[in-house]
């Protein structure tokens, strides 16, 4: 083999709502949201990947026109710790807002894992229009087989602010630390290879201003390949 020898997969899918982390009063895409990317795992460890989804509204600021295309370019490192069975990702996002190049962000990302359950963390590295730097996004996860092929997963996400940042200043309401939101979710095969359908359940936490987030269900429909 060679050192860039590795697995690549490829993703599409729709969700009936694109919620990003909890946020339910102003999802992504209140409508049907198209998603899918590639990502490709060499055996060294080191992965690399893109992932998009359509979005409903314009992230081209201050001016908007049409609706934007986010894309997220990730890179990083997994590996385990030894014998422990624990396992670690070091890696970094870059988001791309098309049209929208004003609202690049750039985010690391810090992870443990171990068997079903993971803890990571997000950091946001720069100013933008929808966070500031220094924002941490903390989520654990923990996933369980049920019979019949179905797979149970629980989600607890919260959020370490900067309070204070060139596009979002500090207010009387601005939250140092928010519950985001808890999330459970099940998924089973569809009778064709790769395909998969979900249902989440999104119990809603707060905003960065205290704002109490709506509970939401989303529904999906993938295929990987």
């Amino acid at each position: 083999g060679t050192a860039f020898e590795g697995n690549l997969t490829g993703n599409i899918g729709v969700y009936s709502k694109y919620i990003l982390r909890g946020i339910t009063n102003v999802p992504e895409h209140d409508s049907p949201a198209v998603q899918g990317g590639v990502d490709y795992v060499l055996k060294n460890g080191f992965y690399a990947g893109y992932w998009f989804s359509t979005l409903g509204y314009s992230a081209d600021l201050p001016n908007p026109r049409q609706n934007s295309v986010e894309s997220n370019f990730v890179g990083g490192y997994t590996g385990t710790i030894g014998s422990t069975g624990i396992g670690y990702t070091v890696g970094g996002t870059i988001y791309v807002y098309t049209p929208g190049w004003e609202s690049t962000a750039y985010e690391t990302k810090l992870g443990l894992s171990y068997g079903s359950a993971s803890v990571t963390a997000q950091t946001l590295l720069n100013d933008v229009t929808f966070g500031n730097k220094g924002d941490t996004y903390i989520l654990a996860s923990y996933s369980y087989a049920l019979p019949k092929d179905f797979t149970l997963t629980g989600q607890v996400g919260a959020y370490s602010y900067k309070k204070d940042g060139e596009f979002l200043p500090e207010t009387a309401a601005s939250k140092g630390f928010a519950f985001r939101h808890a999330t459970v979710a099940l998924s089973h095969p569809l009778p064709i290879k790769g395909g998969t359908w979900g249902l989440q359940y999104i119990v809603g936490g707060d905003d960065r201003y205290g704002v109490d987030q709506d509970n939401a269900i989303v529904g999906t429909l993938g295929l990987t390949f």
